[in-house]
């Protein structure tokens, strides 16, 4: 091929390629109007996204500033009406509120018999109570079993509310309460390798006498 046929061909080749510039001869009103609106809807876009993780962190620091609000006055309480608040008002049984708070069955025994709580345990049980509150204007009718029922995840996982809370995730137990979040989001969140950590093979099941087991996963669940 000559060149004088290569810059015709070139030339034929360019041709063939829509531009779509001022000026084209393609352009058209439609093409220029769709094309100002799309930027405009991105930048809209982009915004509204903004805004919704400025909402979102605002919300979470507002609801961290309320627990720990509630626990101070709750504080005010002496260790037997913190107890009393948690096991009789609210259903949760001793061995839980001892497990929440990280102390054995035995102090919290200690306690109920008009044993003193250290300062930082007093403020433990008050925050969880305060939590529990919560919880319940989250629309969960029963804070306490709650906290022991498995989060909505895949089969294989049997991931409580109780184990992230002894983690120390409160607030995002109040994100999955209050339906703002997906319970495999949080899980992603704390742990990118949940999937391969937290699985069982094991299941946690309410036993005849009423009181939390374990056995294993059937086949294909």
């Amino acid at each position: 091929m000559s060149v004088s046929q290569e810059v015709r061909h070139s030339d034929e080749n360019s041709s063939m390629i829509r531009h779509y510039g001022p000026g084209s001869s393609t352009t058209s009103a439609a093409i220029q109007s769709t094309g100002y609106f799309k930027s405009e809807a991105g930048v809209l876009r982009t915004r509204a996204e903004g805004l919704g993780e400025a909402t979102a962190e605002l919300h979470i620091g507002l609801t961290v500033s309320d627990l720990r609000a509630r626990a101070a006055v709750k504080a005010r309480n002496g260790v037997a009406t913190l107890l009393r608040e948690l096991a009789v008002e609210r259903g949760m049984a001793w061995s839980d509120v001892a497990r929440l708070v990280n102390v054995s069955v035995s102090a919290v025994r200690k306690w109920r018999t008009g044993g003193d709580a250290s300062p930082e345990k007093r403020l433990q049980l008050a925050e969880l109570a305060a939590f529990l509150d919560l919880l319940s204007e989250s629309a969960i009718e029963d804070p306490a079993q709650w906290m022991e029922i498995n989060l909505a995840l895949p089969d294989g996982y049997a991931v409580r509310p109780a184990q992230l809370y002894l983690d120390g995730h409160m607030i995002a137990l109040l994100e999955i309460a209050g339906l703002r979040r997906d319970p495999e989001r949080v899980m992603d969140d704390i742990d990118p390798e949940w999937r391969t950590t937290w699985r069982s093979d094991f299941e946690v099941f309410m036993a005849d006498d009423g009181q939390l087991a374990f056995q294993e996963r059937q086949a294909g669940r």
